[in-house]
């Protein structure tokens, strides 16, 4: 009996399909997937951040992966470089706010700085440097409590809804207001103070209180920095990203590639691994050239709407990974995908994937649109079927690797009289001494067959083992006993039960 190539190909991805699909549903209705996308996790971590809300960042994003697999997919994050604008609404209200400021406010910071100058003057003699600073401080000080706080603590709740960090934009627009509205006036106090301090004369420094601490110049310059204001930076939300990427083993950053809401819940479409560069100005990010399709929440959607609406539905998504050919990008990629998905949704024609603004659309069972948002997730929820994934890729393009793999399996089953190992292991058994037979290396405590079965899988020639025996013969202790020689030996070890007893056993 002979297998050909193509028949030991046709088995290899038939038997990787199964246990990818086996990894994926356990054969059993659909159950509502771990990867979503969730803005902050249960422990209070920032876990996703809307790429929408930075045009910026969107665009540039955009840009990268309509950038083919042979460019540089790069991006450079650092501070203020993309920010999010306050919106025009509360633009307005500031300008209400600011335009409330009265002379009063002004007239008790000139007062205050003037009498602090009159009292301290005598004092001015032993060290005048320290004096004149000594005046700044208290311009500044009385700016701060006369004009700058009450404006703040009005927008405070304004400002708060719309910042990323609100302690930050509050102390940053603090700071940079008071350095603003004394800007004029503190270039030339130390001159006319000076002066003041020389012939006790105060008309001049009176005048230039009053001229350079104006009502119409301090709105106009508040006005001008609330023009600028950042009400968040992406980089600060990054910043928390990938902190709690680093705090827990196995987590990974993805660029999350558009957006299905059903049942209260919000998945992506797609993903793709990003990867970081830390560096002292900032972060440089790169995207993988793998596309993964989030092929669980899709498929899970239309059960439910399936189920619903009393029909049949078909995965618009055969393979879960996309590897990108030469010259491809991962918009050319990822858009007819998103097509198929729209369709299968019933909204088709109404939604495309394309750089510019968020686009959507809904019926009334799901909501489609094409968001971008950049998230942490365990990457070791999926290593098993990306390993499976990779097999099935690897056999199609015919790579040795799998190909060696099952037609040793082959071989030893379909086309030849399999061999047995049992009068080796026997015989292996045998010639261990009584301590050998007693004292074993493994954390679990075995019998004869036990000891006899992990011999079997560490036999060069053992293919398949097969373990019988009725309830409480230790079969599931046996499958705790691999899993620990497996993990003592520095091996991987995939499980696989239709009995949760045997897998509560084993986890235990």
């Amino acid at each position: 009996m002979n297998f050909a190539g193509e028949t030991i190909k046709e088995i290899s991805i038939k038997v990787s399909q199964y246990f990818l699909d086996f990894l994926e549903s356990d054969f059993k209705r659909q159950q509502a997937p771990r990867r979503r996308i969730v803005l902050q996790n249960e422990s209070g971590f920032r876990s996703a951040m809307r790429v929408a809300v930075y045009p910026g960042l969107q665009h540039n994003l955009w840009q990268i992966m309509g950038k083919r697999s042979e460019g540089d997919p790069t991006l450079k994050f650092a501070p203020r470089i993309y920010a999010r604008p306050i919106t025009n609404t509360l633009r307005v209200i500031i300008k209400e706010q600011v335009q409330a400021l009265t002379d009063d406010n002004l007239l008790s910071v000139r007062a205050a700085v003037f009498a602090d100058a009159e009292a301290s003057r005598g004092l001015a003699v032993e060290n005048p440097e320290e004096w004149v600073d000594r005046i700044r401080l208290k311009l500044a000080d009385e700016i701060r409590q006369q004009v700058v706080a009450p404006l703040l603590a009005l927008l405070d709740g304004p400002l708060s809804q719309q910042s990323y960090s609100v302690h930050d934009s509050i102390y940053s627009a603090e700071a940079e207001l008071i350095e603003i509205v004394a800007a004029r006036l503190d270039a030339i106090l130390p001159e006319v103070l000076s002066r003041f301090l020389a012939t006790g004369e105060n008309g001049e420094l009176i005048e230039l209180l009053e001229s350079h601490l104006a009502l119409d110049d301090v709105r106009a310059e508040v006005l001008s920095y609330f023009e600028n204001f950042m009400a968040a930076d992406a980089f600060l939300e990054f910043r928390d990203l990938d902190t709690y990427a680093m705090t827990g083993e196995g987590l990974q950053l993805y660029l999350y590639i558009g957006q299905l809401k059903y049942g209260g819940h919000a998945y992506p479409l797609f993903y793709v691994p990003i990867e970081v560069t830390r560096g002292d100005g900032g972060y440089t990010l790169t995207l993988l050239n793998h596309l993964y399709a989030n092929k669980r929440a899709i498929d899970y959607v239309l059960q439910e709407l399936g189920e619903r609406q009393l029909r049949q539905w078909l995965s618009p998504i055969t393979d879960r990974i996309t590897y990108l050919a030469e010259g491809e990008s991962l918009a050319d990629a990822v858009q007819p995908l998103f097509r198929k998905i729209a369709n299968a949704l019933d909204l088709g024609g109404q939604i495309e994937l394309q750089p510019g603004p968020i686009s959507e659309a809904s019926n009334t069972g799901v909501h489609l649109s094409t968001a971008l948002h950049i998230a942490v997730f365990d990457r070791s929820d999926e290593a098993l079927l990306n390993d499976y994934e990779e097999m099935i890729t690897q056999a199609r393009l015919d790579e040795p690797g799998v190909m060696e793999l099952f037609q040793g399996i082959v071989g030893s089953v379909l086309t030849e009289n399999p061999k047995s190992i049992m009068p080796e292991i026997d015989a292996q058994w045998d010639s261990r001494s009584i301590v050998d037979r007693v004292v074993i290396d493994s954390p679990v405590p075995l019998n004869e067959e036990q000891i006899k079965i992990l011999n079997a899988i560490q036999h060069p020639d053992g293919r398949i083992i097969v373990v019988e025996g009725p309830p409480g013969t230790g079969k599931s202790h046996t499958i705790t006993a691999i899993a620990a020689d497996c993990a003592l030996k520095g091996k991987s070890c995939l499980i696989l039960s239709d009995k949760t007893e045997v897998l509560s056993c084993t986890e235990k």
